[in-house]
């Protein structure tokens, strides 16, 4: 949850929840049939996705006690500059900064430019 901003970590928290609630439904569903075919080794098919998932960990995330988020940020932008994720330019999306409070006032203000200039010709072209 460090590698995120908190308004994506809300969403994302939400949808591993009600993954595991999806995962935990199909094991109380399918497990009296895999301990009535396999009986005593009715536990290894978990055992052997447990093991699966470890090695995932072990081998391909990255430590990240004691890392702060920009840390980790741009260890993950030089682990994975050169691909390409659907078009997506990985290394312009990690140094974009996000706008500051002049910037987003300047950008209303000029919003707010438009509406009144698209109010202005809208009731000059009514009046004609």
């Amino acid at each position: 949850a460090e590698m995120f901003e908190g308004k994506y970590v809300t969403a994302a928290m939400s949808i591993s929840c009600q993954l595991n609630w999806a995962c935990n439904f199909f094991v109380g569903l399918f497990f009296p049939y895999i301990n009535k075919s396999l009986g005593a080794y009715s536990f290894g098919p978990f055992a052997i996705v447990l093991l699966l998932t470890f090695m995932f960990a072990w081998i391909y995330l990255p430590e990240t006690q004691g890392t702060t988020p920009a840390e980790l940020q741009a260890e993950m932008v030089k682990k994975n500059a050169g691909r390409s994720y659907h078009n997506m330019d990985i290394e312009a999306m990690a140094s974009h900064v996000p706008p500051t409070q002049d910037e987003w006032a300047e950008a209303l203000a000029a919003l707010e430019d438009e509406k009144v200039g698209l109010n202005i010709s809208q009731s000059l072209s009514s009046n004609k």
